[in-house]
């Protein structure tokens, strides 16, 4: 230990225990602080960190409880008792978390100090090697011809990025490492009102003001199912003109807002059949069969097979159909559907009396029976091609049919359901941003203009989908679509891992809970499996969240960072003390208690668990607490618009 180290000496380690160890203070040391060098140093604040010297490195320990023990020494008189703590022994309760080697710190401790250690108070340069102070940016050169033949300028590409200010340590920032944060999957948790989106908003204003080397290979894209980022990302591009913004809507928009947001349209035929499953509602025993099947006939089937299904299907009308009128519109459909070559001729059938003239029955069955081939395999092949909405329900008919010709004379009961889903889709107003006859479109092309690419150019960093009016069903339906689509284009992409694309999943437990994919399909399964995989191919997951509970616990299991702000739910806690066993009971007993704009952060893109306030986001996100006591007590007969 230095000649310097001894002088800020302030006690001793007296006991240690698994997790934690006792310092006994020197005597002198009444009011918790020492004059050194630089200033007076206040080492018993909770929170605060102390230093013990061991080896060639120092241990670096958080101070979780400060106590003090009478020593029994006799008192001259009664006041003395009272008023004097001079005779009382003072000790801190500290929490090793970490190491300072060759002034770099790393969070854990595998070996701790001997029984009389001595204890230091930490100085300001080892607060900079925690908070990271030292180091924002590297120098970086564009991978450019220009730059291989040396005529290149270099700039500073930023490594970290400041969130707020440490509680207990007002001047530091507190910084999180660029790659490992937003390289990976994060959570920010809290109750409604404790600043969720505003920390969401901070940070991304943050970023996007480094001007010198932005941030323009960015990709955020927000399923902002309150509609709150748009006002907080408004004024990006005015102070950034490397920024840009888009902003999707799947209300109709009004003229005076045309220029600032698109109509969102997502075609059906993009839907696999594990997402029409989740939209029609279809059963996975008895319904999913026939959906499948269904959607197989909106494709390009072989005209051989298709001419055997409806074959099929008209035989078994015919035969089994009582009502005259309804068998003959029926069976006249499908023949105008099958278009059979020769045709066949059914004008002769009586609705009236349910006959044929003589003979003209016969000529008729034999006539559909040849298109019947008793050894074809009918195996329909669903491949995302364009067909119009109202094929599916004629398809589901079909489809229908042909499994009643087969001897299922019960599959219609078991699929009414299915069939009184799709018609409520088709005729709500509310999906025709879905079943909309749209203009054919590839999906690579849809892609990439979502994305933000322009004839191979990167235009958009944020894309924001307003589904502030959308129900719970419409938001899984389109962030489970778009993240299956961005998952897979980016894991068939030519350079791989160079396209990073970050979603923002807003009031995630509506969409990615311990329910998803147990009722209707696997569809809302694709955030497990982005959780578990995105890593490799460049998709990453920020969610945001005030149920963690009921978030999926895959998917939470796999978030290197963690963003709490106050969360009082006993359940809740439980699940994140749950899902981060290396932090520690007394990191999360500060949650209950965290204020407003404050929170705390653990992760690998920080050196050490710390409670720090937020930067103020400006401007917010449209969640402001509304004013009570502002709103209720007016003029009376005052003008209300809602």
């Amino acid at each position: 230990m230095t000649k310097e180290d001894k002088q800020r000496v302030i006690g001793k380690v007296v006991a240690i225990n698994s997790d934690r160890f006792t310092v006994e203070l020197l005597s002198g040391l009444e009011n918790f602080n020492v004059s050194g060098f630089d200033d007076i140093h206040y080492f018993a604040q909770l929170n605060s960190y102390v230093i013990v010297p061991y080896q060639n490195y120092y241990l670096v320990a958080e101070v979780s409880g400060v106590r003090e023990k009478d020593l029994n020494v006799p008192f001259s008189n009664p006041t003395e008792q009272i008023l004097s703590k001079i005779q009382t022994g003072k000790f801190l309760e500290v929490i090793p978390i970490g190491t300072i080697n060759n002034k770099n710190f790393d969070f854990g401790v595998s070996v701790y100090p001997t029984l009389y250690s001595d204890v230091l108070y930490i100085k300001e340069e080892e607060l900079d090697i925690i908070f990271k102070t030292n180091k924002s940016f590297e120098t970086s050169c564009q991978e450019t011809e220009e730059c291989r033949k040396g005529n290149c300028q270099c700039k500073n590409r930023y490594t970290s990025l400041p969130i707020g200010s440490a509680s207990i340590f007002p001047d530091y920032d507190v910084k999180i490492d660029i790659d490992k944060f937003f390289g990976s999957h994060s959570a920010v948790l809290g109750n409604t009102g404790s600043g969720k989106s505003c920390t969401i908003a901070s940070m991304l204003q943050t970023l996007y003001r480094y001007k010198e080397y932005s941030a323009t290979g960015s990709t955020f894209i927000f399923f902002d199912v309150n509609g709150e980022y748009r006002q907080a990302f408004s004024k990006l591009a005015e102070n950034n003109n490397d920024i840009e913004v888009k902003n999707f809507t799947i209300d109709e928009i009004p003229e005076t807002d045309e220029e600032n947001a698109e109509k969102f349209v997502l075609p059906h035929w993009f839907l696999n059949i594990d997402e029409w499953a989740l939209l029609l509602q279809a059963s996975e025993r008895t319904q999913l069969p026939i959906l499948r099947n269904a959607l197989g006939f909106t494709q390009n089937l072989s005209s051989e097979a298709l001419q055997h299904i409806y074959a099929c299907s008209i035989m078994y009308v015919f035969e089994h159909w009582e009502s005259p009128v309804a068998k003959r519109q029926r069976i006249i459909s499908l023949l105008e559907s099958a278009k059979f070559n020769p045709s066949i001729d059914f004008t002769k059938y009586n609705a009236q009396y349910g006959n044929f003239p003589p003979n003209e029955e016969d000529i008729f069955k034999n006539a559909v029976r040849r298109f019947i081939k008793e050894d074809i395999i009918i195996d329909p092949i669903y491949n995302s091609e364009k067909f119009n909405f109202e094929d599916l329900g004629r398809a589901l008919e079909t489809a229908l049919l042909y499994e009643e010709f087969h001897g299922n004379k019960q599959i219609r009961d078991y699929c009414s359901s299915l069939l009184t889903r799709y018609k409520s889709v088709q005729n709500r107003d509310d999906f025709k941003f879905l079943t909309k006859n749209h203009n054919e479109v590839n999906q690579n092309e849809f892609l990439s203009q979502f994305l933000g690419i322009t004839q191979n150019t990167k235009k958009s960093q944020i894309i924001i989908i307003d589904l502030n009016s959308a129900n719970d069903e419409m938001v899984e339906v389109i962030s489970c679509v778009l993240a299956r689509m961005i998952f897979e284009k980016l894991r068939k992409a030519k350079d791989r891992n160079k396209f990073p694309v970050n979603l923002v999943l807003e009031e995630a437990h509506r969409y990615i809970s311990t329910e998803s994919g147990k009722v209707f399909g696997d569809a809302n399964r694709i955030f497990e499996r982005i959780a578990k995989e995105g890593r490799k191919y460049g998709m990453f997951l920020l969610i945001s969240s005030q149920r963690p509970s009921e978030l999926s616990r895959t998917v939470l299991s796999q978030c290197s960072n963690f963003i709490v702000h106050r969360i009082q739910n006993p359940e809740d806690l439980s699940h994140i003390r749950q899902i981060t066993p290396h932090i520690s009971d007394t990191i999360l007993k500060r949650l209950p208690s965290i204020p407003t704009q404050h929170a705390l952060i653990f992760g690998h893109a920080v050196n050490l668990p710390t409670t720090f306030k937020v930067n103020t986001a400006d401007p917010k996100p449209k969640s402001d607490n509304n004013e009570i006591s502002k709103n209720w007590f007016r003029e009376k007969d005052f003008n209300v618009e809602i």
